[in-house]
């Protein structure tokens, strides 16, 4: 697709800026990055706009969620299963081995 050009914006919720990247990803769809809300995907162009809206909600649905998350599980790895373990985190969309294992362990 030409001239796909990347918006960079920003928002302030209680104080704080928070960013975010827009992409165009076809002609009906436009990828949203903004790890604050935990956001990173295609959506439809007619969704856009509402998502913009809802991002400070999304903010906040997920600083609560960390906030709930208080406990610590440890355990140790080779490297080569963390390095394996890592990119099979990555391969499935997972930005952390926290997240895909908690995922895995859950059945989520």
């Amino acid at each position: 697709m030409k001239n796909m050009t990347t918006a960079r914006l920003t928002f302030t919720l209680n104080h704080k800026k928070y960013p975010c990247l827009l992409t165009p990803t076809g002609k009906s769809t436009t990828r949203i990055v903004c790890k604050a809300a935990n956001v990173d995907q295609d959506f439809l162009n007619q969704d856009v706009a509402d998502l913009l809206l809802d991002l400070p909600n999304l903010v906040l649905a997920e600083q609560e969620h960390k906030l709930k998350q208080s406990e610590v599980i440890r355990f140790r790895v080779s490297s080569e299963d963390r390095i394996a373990i890592e990119k099979r985190a990555a391969k499935e969309g997972y930005g952390s081995i926290s997240g895909f294992l908690r995922d895995l362990a859950l059945g989520a």
